[in-house]
């Protein structure tokens, strides 16, 4: 068996150059509209024989103003969506916020999990919601001041695992990396585990550590974003230990990354390639075959202005999953109005990679 680990070696000469992934299609699934401009943090899922997309809006800008959830389904593989719903949204005169969430199907019932803040990145708990005739209706609130940053997955144990950050008090910064372990039930009983670094002992080295989590035969890989830079994590014990930091030597830019499994056994990574700008405006997606020990081809998804979509130049925060042979990805698309943001959506049949 190769070791899974070599991939993610900044002694590696990564791809840095490539084309744009054969048979790709890109829709804007949510275009921003005057009540609510901003848009940001977009999951896509499979859920309940569809394919749900959800993102969070504001009516001001990140996390500034009224802030809902809201999501669409499609039922012809991410042809057609429907109408916006609210997932979640505050309903008092609290003035919380409800971002990011992430999502898990179990025995046919669709489960959403939200943070709450009271603030931009200050997190006072999280809720689990169900999804039941037509509206999301909560079933469990937690305490822990936590953010997903990626879809739930199934471990070869049969527990559920995810990604994300954690504060280390309620209402403080999330600075902590961490994976999230569960017996797969609903809702589910998380349990954290905080990344080794020095932000267990109080030095918060990283001003945002959003956590990608890949599952391969048995190995957990964790990569957690930096500043210019991404640092992996192992786990060979099911995510309860974790060795590292390692340096990638990726070539990313300071934003979100998510990364998986396909079923036909490549493997995949999706983060903003730092440019010499040092902006958002290049997302790559770099693959490595289940029979080679790196990674071994760059895919460009989108860079600069798209005349026909009529976004960008700034594509990030970027989900993935896969539904019926495709590699869904989903993204925020930004341009120089920073509080003016789409839901973005591409389509890429996994036989092209």
């Amino acid at each position: 068996m190769l070791d899974q680990r070599f991939a993610w070696n900044n002694k590696v000469d990564f791809p840095r150059h490539g084309d744009k992934p054969t048979g790709m299609k890109a829709t804007i699934v949510h275009k921003a509209d005057a009540a609510f401009p901003f848009l940001h943090d977009t999951m896509v899922v499979p859920l309940l024989g569809k394919i749900f997309m959800a993102w969070y809006n504001c009516s001001e800008a990140e996390i500034v103003g009224r802030t809902v959830i809201r999501g669409c389904w499609s039922d012809d593989g991410g042809e057609h969506w429907s109408i916006p719903e609210i997932i979640a949204e505050d309903v008092t005169e609290e003035g919380l916020h409800y971002v990011p969430v992430t999502f898990h199907e179990f025995e046919g019932k669709a489960y959403a999990y939200i943070t709450i803040m009271k603030s931009h990145d200050r997190p006072l708990g999280y809720e689990c919601r169900v999804y039941e005739t037509g509206l999301w209706n909560v079933v469990k609130k937690y305490e822990d001041p936590l953010l997903f940053n990626t879809l739930i997955q199934e471990l070869p144990n049969g527990m559920i695992a995810a990604a994300g950050r954690i504060a280390s008090r309620t209402g403080e910064l999330p600075l902590i990396p961490s994976v999230m372990l569960a017996e797969k039930q609903e809702p589910a009983t998380w349990r954290i585990q905080r990344l080794p670094g020095p932000w267990l002992t109080g030095d918060y080295s990283l001003p945002y550590p959003e956590t990608a989590l890949l599952i391969q035969d048995g190995l957990l890989t964790a990569i957690v974003r930096g500043e210019e830079k991404a640092e992996a994590y192992f786990s060979q014990n099911q995510g309860i230990d974790w060795e590292g930091p390692y340096d990638t030597g990726l070539p990313v830019a300071g934003s979100k990354m998510y990364g998986g499994m396909l079923s036909n056994g490549i493997k995949y990574f999706i983060f903003n390639q730092r440019t010499d700008t040092n902006d958002r405006s290049r997302l790559v997606m770099i693959i490595q075959p289940k029979d080679k020990k790196c990674f071994t081809r760059l895919y460009v998804l989108q860079e600069g202005y798209n005349k026909k979509l009529d976004a960008g130049p700034y594509w990030h925060y970027p989900c993935a999953c896969e539904y019926k042979n495709i590699l869904f990805i989903s993204c925020t698309s930004s341009s120089e109005e920073k509080n003016v943001r789409h839901g973005i959506l591409f389509r890429i049949p996994i036989e092209n990679l």
